[in-house]
């Protein structure tokens, strides 16, 4: 798959006047019958007025560091593995080369693991952080992991963080499964994880995950995630896990993602859900996914600001809709999108059937077949100071109808 410039949409931009898997149920929306709802007295309006975009940054690379003094200096992986079962916390320093095993490493006891030159300690095998037990605050920095053998991973991730690895920290990493790992880094206990500076790619279900796995999880440490490269997740058959992978950065607790480039993902760019509460999305550009950005059950009270959409994206921002096997809670509640450009072909926001006080503000719809917003039986939802002047014809601002391309394009 091609790579596509986003230099265009980088720019600020002015503009003048001129829905068996989750996925399915989401495209498709509920089966129940079509047609226009009217909208309740919330703040709308359909007008394209002059929009001006601020400036979408992009995510730096990873950097040179400074080596900790004092540290454990490592050259073998023999070595390492010594290291990391000497029942010390240690700062583990590794010298440029290859390093592997028959199996994942481990590091129950809260290492700290640098390569003395950024990207040239090499792992075959991957790692995992925490455990049932063991001190906090876990660490690598300056790795490259270039894995190929499932069996050298913790359940095909090359990266796991569990348990006990609360407060933990990847920077400056390379992860690279070749198309043959399932994930690249895979955060289970994401209070107080930090990510700087992550280059993940070619992987047949995740780039990055942090999700507990618990809708009732709720932190005082929210986690930071900035400066993600994240690029090619797919099936060999590209859609066939039809939603429940396949993602490139998934999201699903409380934490704030800034400066993030995702490109090369089967279906979706970023997916929210989960626990995914009082958050923050912004600087994400997103490329060749086929939603860019998929709001799931259940993201409540999060803001998704300074958003690029480019070629290749069928459905900017797709919202699910309030599944009754969820309760029927409806997946988006309280959530801003703003500041956006969209550049999706068929439709830029799609607000399926019970999405709630979702605002959709200060965006620019560009080329979009059907319509800029569709709004299907949503409850308050606001949309107002929007560009829809570069639509294609025959295409509507917003529509309040059902999409009719939700089976067809599944």
């Amino acid at each position: 798959m091609g790579v596509i410039s986003t230099s265009t949409t980088l720019l600020g931009i002015t503009i003048g006047l001129a829905c068996a898997g989750l996925f399915a149920a989401s495209e498709a929306g509920c089966a129940a019958a079509f047609g226009r709802s009217p909208q309740s007295a919330a703040t709308t309006s359909t007008t394209s007025i002059p929009v001006t975009l601020s400036r979408v940054r992009r995510p730096r690379a990873p950097a040179q560091y400074a080596i900790p003094r004092h540290a454990l200096r490592v050259s073998s992986s023999s070595g390492l593995l010594a290291a990391l079962s000497n029942g010390r916390r240690d700062t583990i320093v590794l010298a440029p080369g290859v390093y592997d095993n028959s199996e994942e490493f481990a590091d129950r006891e809260g290492d700290r693991i640098y390569a003395s030159r950024v990207g040239r300690a090499v792992l075959r095998a991957g790692i995992v952080l925490g455990g049932n037990n063991g001190p906090p605050g876990a660490l690598i920095r300056g790795l490259n992991f270039s894995v190929r053998d499932p069996r050298k991973t913790l359940h095909g991730d090359v990266v796991h963080i569990w348990g006990s690895a609360s407060g933990a920290r990847v920077l400056d990493t390379w992860i690279d499964g070749h198309g043959v790992i399932d994930a690249g880094l895979v955060v289970h206990q994401p209070a107080g994880f930090v990510a700087r500076r992550v280059v993940a790619r070619r992987f047949l279900s995740y780039g990055i995950v942090v999700d507990p796995n618990d809708f009732n999880y709720t932190t005082k440490l929210p986690y930071s995630l900035r400066d993600l490269t994240i690029a090619g997740v797919s099936r060999r058959v590209p859609g066939s896990s039809n939603g429940t992978a396949e993602a490139c950065l998934w999201l699903g607790s409380r934490g704030t993602v800034q400066r993030v480039s995702v490109r090369n993902c089967a279906i979706s760019g970023i997916w929210t859900g989960t626990a995914m509460r009082s958050s923050r999305i912004q600087d994400a550009t997103i490329d060749r996914s086929r939603v860019g950005i998929y709001i799931e059950h259940f993201t409540t009270g999060t803001t998704f600001r300074r958003l690029r959409f480019g070629t290749g994206v069928t459905r900017g921002v797709n919202a699910e809709w309030a599944n009754q096997a969820q309760g029927g809670r409806p997946a988006s509640v309280d959530n801003v999108i703003e500041d956006a450009y969209f550049r999706a072909s068929h439709v830029g926001v799609y607000l399926d059937q019970g999405t709630t006080r979702t605002v959709v503000r200060h965006c620019v719809f560009v080329g979009q077949d059907w319509a800029g917003i569709g709004d299907f039986r949503g409850i308050d939802n606001q949309y107002y100071e929007n560009n829809f002047d570069g639509l294609a014809p025959g295409a509507v601002a917003v529509s309040y109808d059902h999409d009719p391309a939700g089976r067809a394009r599944r």
